[in-house]
């Protein structure tokens, strides 16, 4: 206890996650083909207010290029580099993602246990940018039917495309059960209007296609990834304000 004490805030992290770690590796061989259950690394929830250096992580074979896209432009961005889902799912307990670029080569390695982690992510609003996957592959992966426009041609995406695609819904549990699969009508549809919502509950979508292999694609990357970011909190603070707004009509403390 007392060495915990003098380890302070950075010391005692790196203990946690040498502990954890460990935990890891024994509840991999125990938990088999499932891996590590998404239960057991939860992340801390988003705050309202933009962090001053959001939290951007990749997931991938760090020397191997997608296109332009390498270790060098993606640390010149600040993009944090994991090579294991357990070390990315370590580093996301302690700090709340908000934008994860995955390549292709991670999803090959992806136990059932790290998808249900990734789709958590995904539900509360993490930004998801799959490398070298086409995006009717990504949609079951977030557990989702479809991510596909009905309006877009079906044309096969490459090696050097990226899918990015942003989802949130903020309010109280039993509006958010009432809505459903709102995000698969909305897409479909063009229309997710659900009846009985009862208190503040607002509701997010994105996506965006591009390429990796040309320069001004990278900087349409960024700027639709920190862009996307930016417009996650902003809707974070809009739905604070409105329940404090409704709090206050209702006469709630």
């Amino acid at each position: 206890m007392y060495l915990w004490k003098r380890l302070g805030p950075a010391g005692r992290i790196t203990v946690l996650g040498l502990l954890l770690l460990g935990f890891g590796v024994q509840a991999g061989s125990r938990f088999g083909q499932r891996g590590l259950p998404a239960a057991l690394t939860p992340s801390p929830a988003h705050a309202a207010a933009l962090p001053h250096n959001p939290f951007i992580a990749f997931l991938g074979p760090p020397n191997v290029p997608r296109g332009l896209l390498t270790r060098e432009r993606r640390q010149a961005e600040g993009i944090v580099e994991f090579s294991s889902w357990l070390g990315l799912r370590l580093a996301a307990m302690t700090r709340p993602l908000d934008a994860l670029l995955i390549d292709a080569e991670a999803f090959r390695t992806m136990s059932p246990g790290d998808q249900e982690w990734l789709r958590a992510r995904f539900r509360e609003g993490v930004v998801i940018v799959a490398l070298g996957v086409d995006q009717d592959a990504l949609a079951p992966i977030l557990g989702l039917s479809r991510l596909r426009d009905p309006r877009e041609a079906v044309i096969p995406m490459g090696p050097l495309e990226y899918t990015l695609v942003y989802s949130q819904v903020l309010g109280e549990p039993e509006d958010r059960a009432r809505l459903g699969a709102w995000l698969e009508r909305l897409i479909q549809t063009g229309d997710a209007y659900t009846p009985g919502i009862r208190r503040p509950l607002f509701s997010s979508f994105g996506k965006a296609i591009g390429r990796l292999d040309s320069d001004l694609e990278l900087q349409l990357l960024w700027r639709r990834v920190r862009s996307t970011i930016e417009g996650a909190y902003a809707l974070r603070a809009q739905f604070q304000e409105a329940q404090q707004q409704f709090q206050q009509s209702e006469g709630e403390p």
